[in-house]
Parts: C-alpha cells; structure tokens; sequence
C-alpha cells in the first residue's frame, strides 16, 4: 500500500517530469503563486463537468501521456523509420493537457501542490539522475519497467530489429520494436530496449505476451554484446540489467 505521502511524491515527480522548465534550483513564490493560479482555474473548470472522479481524470492523464509519448517514439531524428505523429502544436497541446490533468488529479485527491512540489525537487537535487540513467558500474542498466518480471539469459542483440527471424529463446536487445514484430514474440525470452516508455511499442507487446521488459534504458545496444550473459530483475519502479 503507498503511503499519502509517497503518493504526493509520484503525483508531484510526474508534474516536474512532464514539466522540466519547473525543475530549478529554488522554487520561487511567483513561480507558486503561478501554479496556484493555474489550480484555482482547473477548480473552476471541474464544477461543471459531469464527470469529477479521479478514475475518469487518471484514464484521461494516462491516455494523454501515451499519446505524448508517440510524438518520441516517432521522432524522426530518434526513429527515422516510424511514421511522423502529429504536429508540434499537437505535441504542445498533449503535454498541455497532461499538465492540466495531473493538477486536477491533484487536487481530486486532496495533495497540496506547493508541499507536492518541493518534495519532488528536494527529491530531485538528493538523487543522481544521470547515474541512475547509466548505472554507477559497467556491468550495470537501468531503464523503464514495460513489464515486471525477472530472467536471466543469453543476450540476442539486434539493434535495428532486421534479424528477429534467428531468435530463439534469448533476451532481445534492441534499439526499438513496432506492432508488427509481435509474431516473433514467442521466441522472445525477454525485451530490452535503448527507447521507449511504458506506453510504447515493446512494452505493450511484452505485457501482451506476459514476459519481462525494461524499455528506456538509452544504449543498451551499445553496452551489451551478442551473446553475453545477462540478467532482468525489478527494483522497485526501475528496471535493471546486470551484465553476468
């Protein structure tokens, strides 16, 4: 069971995630007084909608980060062979509404913003990110559950996902999957990927065929080799990957 304050401190860290010209060294009270605002009109707003659950606002904040983060995973720079998503004032739009939603999540759920906030960047300053996005060893990874789970394995790495017809009972390593890899999941004993979120492609495939996953971890491809030894395992709400 989480805790009202562990879940003002995953309310508050979606919000500085999905807002990263919040993240500063000090939050200063016109920058409060600025989200305030924002919340006392978002108040105003849900006195006339018809549905004021936090089950429908938390489907919609979700539906909203998935679509967010198409606009990643179809970067063309990031993934030249997906197809563009949108535009930028479509993309502005959806992290908009996530910013607006999570705030009335918020607020349905009676978190008080400025203390929200706080602990979230006090969080922030207190955590070595960088090293938790490369793993403070060599033989160490870290990414994005897609799917819990823990396994240990051989190592098929296929970064541009062209030779998935050879494998067969490996862990892939890869840059990134589209739909229409799953009929080589069968064959797939777990997911790496270097991109990706827990809404993207590979991880809804993997919970689709129940095996472990761990997207996002930003050069898997690179740090491990065809056929080494490695092992999954979950550590709280961050995927690992040790390097045998």
């Amino acid at each position: 069971m989480f805790s009202r304050s562990g879940a003002m401190c995953s309310l508050a860290n979606i919000f500085i995630l999905a807002s990263p010209l919040l993240v500063l060294t000090s939050f200063t009270s016109a920058q409060m007084d600025s989200i305030n605002h924002i919340a006392e009109e978002i108040k105003k707003l849900m006195v006339g909608e018809d549905r004021q659950d936090i089950e429908f606002r938390l489907n919609i904040l979700l539906s909203e980060i998935g679509d967010a983060a198409k606009y990643v995973t179809h970067d063309q720079n990031l993934n030249p062979s997906a197809r563009p998503h949108g535009s930028k004032n479509d993309e502005a739009m959806s992290y908009g509404q996530i910013f607006v939603q999570l705030v009335a999540c918020s607020l349905l759920r009676g978190i008080d913003l400025n203390q929200a906030i706080s602990s979230a960047l006090e969080n922030w300053q207190k955590v070595d990110w960088r090293k938790s996005l490369t793993g403070d060893d060599d033989k160490i990874l870290t990414g994005i559950i897609g799917n819990g789970g823990e396994m240990m394995g051989e190592a098929f790495l296929d970064p541009e996902a062209k030779n998935l017809e050879k494998i067969d009972g490996q862990i892939l390593v890869t840059k990134f999957l589209k739909p229409s890899h799953a009929s080589f999941f069968k064959k797939i004993k777990a997911v790496i990927t270097d991109h990706g979120s827990a809404a993207s492609h590979p991880a809804i495939l993997a919970r689709e065929f129940d095996i472990p996953c761990i997207v996002g971890t930003g050069n898997a491809t690179e740090r491990i080799k065809h056929g080494q030894r490695i092992q999954i395992k979950m550590d709280g709400d961050q995927g690992i990957v040790l390097i045998i």
